[in-house]
């Protein structure tokens, strides 16, 4: 019966935390990324910290590192948004200077065998059926009154609600960065004294695994962006600005698993398209346009046996099954943000579970690369 009863008051534990996790979602995903960036930053804060100002013989104090190193992160995030700026400019000079009719006539020519195809197979929509003509029907339905005061509603909540976020995320990030050890302090009050070695352990754990995870795909992002830059370049004769400018976003968005590079690919072919449009180039839209898509799924060829398996399983030591079964469940309940924080998420819960359910056998099948990636280190330690 004590048993029994011990069981039941645990299973009520969990479903009231689970609701307050879930009630709460949204604090919980500033402090989750305020804890991302910390751990990021905590290693150039402790620089500044131990830096001593000539001729006073006074360190920098924390709270002032903590400003500087936020300070400096907010200007790189900025001056990746600010790359986008000759892309915008180049689309614009495109779209200016395009001849129109020559571009919907060699569009056209290719899809004469598709709108063939449609109307053999769906006599329905009629001999004279257009593929290029409905969708452009189709844009100039969308682009209405109504839907323009949406798209201004939605885009007024939108700013009001990163704006809030934005605050919340630089603020916890300030004090997280300022106290050092903050989240594992505050989690080692709250819980029992006997549990205090395991809440520092899964900390020191935690922390080691996602540094490595960080770094990973960081490499992992430049790794893309170079090799997509080159091909933009030297095989598809894109402006080399441009080429930069386009890889390196692509790059970035592929720190989204298995979304990103969709969205990079659909982003450089869109690019390429502006390219064509701007002239200079000696072969057919449709053969140009396969040749960028091309050099992008080479790439992500190259990512997805070279650049992931090093950086999934050596970093998180995780299988890749369960990756991608944990990134299919987040991006259920989350969508692409959920899709983002998947793999750190499921990092942290695998080193809790490691350390506060040893004795389950399902804790322990997922978590027998994690205790042999821990004893490595601790042998490389020695």
């Amino acid at each position: 019966m004590n048993r029994l009863a011990k069981y039941i008051i645990i299973a009520a534990v969990v479903t009231i935390a689970a609701f307050i996790a879930w009630y709460f979602k949204t604090v919980i995903i500033y402090i989750l990324i305020s804890a991302v960036i910390a751990m990021i930053g905590r290693p150039l804060t402790d620089l500044l910290c131990d830096i001593r100002i000539k001729k006073v013989h006074v360190r920098l104090p924390r709270w002032l590192s903590a400003g500087i190193t936020l300070i400096l992160m907010i200007c790189v995030i900025l001056s990746l948004f600010l790359l986008l700026a000759p892309m915008i400019g180049e689309i614009s000079a495109v779209l200016k200077n395009t001849d129109f009719n020559s571009l919907s006539a060699q569009v056209s020519e290719p899809l004469k065998r598709i709108n063939g195809f449609i109307v053999a197979t769906f006599p329905s929509v009629g001999e004279d059926f257009r593929i290029e003509v409905a969708a452009f029907d189709y844009i100039k339905n969308m682009a209405t009154v109504s839907s323009f005061s949406n798209i201004v509603t939605s885009l007024t909540n939108f700013i009001a609600d990163i704006s809030i976020a934005v605050f919340s995320i630089v603020f916890i990030s300030f004090f997280m960065l300022k106290e050092s050890g903050l989240v594992t302090n505050t989690l080692a009050s709250i819980f029992a004294d006997r549990y205090e070695n395991n809440i520092r352990r899964a900390s020191a754990s935690i922390n080691n695994l996602l540094g490595r995870y960080f770094v990973g795909i960081s490499i992992e992002s430049i790794g893309v962006g170079i090799i997509n830059s080159l091909g933009l370049i030297f095989i598809a004769g894109m402006d080399t600005e441009l080429a930069i400018v386009v890889a390196f976003a692509s790059g970035i968005l592929n720190i989204i698993p298995y979304v990103g590079p969709f969205i990079g690919d659909l982003l450089g072919v869109l690019m390429g398209l502006m390219t064509y449009m701007g002239g200079g180039i000696d072969m057919p839209l449709i053969l140009y346009l396969i040749i960028v898509l091309a050099i992008f799924l080479v790439t992500q060829f190259i990512d997805n046996y070279i650049f992931q398996p090093l950086i999934y399983s050596n970093s998180v030591k995780a299988h890749p099954l369960e990756i991608f079964i944990v990134i299919l469940m987040a991006g259920q309940m989350g969508g692409i943000f959920g899709i983002l924080i998947a793999i750190p998420c499921y990092t942290v819960l695998r080193v809790i579970a490691g350390e506060f359910l040893p004795s389950l056998k399902f804790v322990q099948k997922l978590t027998a690369n994690l205790k042999t990636g821990v004893q490595e280190r601790n042998e490389d330690a020695g």
